[in-house]
């Protein structure tokens, strides 16, 4: 084994420097949609309902039907997706040293 191929390992999981979703990011959001009280006035919105019909599936997830409930988990799970692809993109940067680098070795 060459002294080189955990340098390559490292760079080809080093994530992109260049993004714009984080987990701060993540928590800063979901603090702030916990902090929604609807008891004293703030608006019902379609991310809480969306929310709701995902979550509870005894009494909110009837408010849709069948195949709107697939739709809308598919397109949650895509977000979700996106979200780790994007907290977390590929360096591509970090891959192309790698590669050169492995075939030097």
């Amino acid at each position: 084994m060459s002294a080189l191929e955990p340098l390559v390992t490292r760079l080809k999981a080093c994530p992109s420097p260049e993004h714009s979703f984080t987990q701060k990011l993540l928590f800063e959001t979901w603090g702030c949609l916990r902090r929604t009280d609807l008891e004293h006035g703030d608006e019902l919105t379609p991310s809480i309902m969306a929310g709701l019909v995902l979550y509870d599936e005894e009494q909110f997830a009837s408010l849709l039907n069948e195949a709107e409930h697939a739709q809308l988990t598919a397109l949650a799970k895509l977000a979700v997706e996106r979200f780790k692809e994007k907290s977390n993109p590929p360096n591509k940067l970090g891959k192309t040293i790698a590669a050169a680098v492995k075939e030097t070795i």
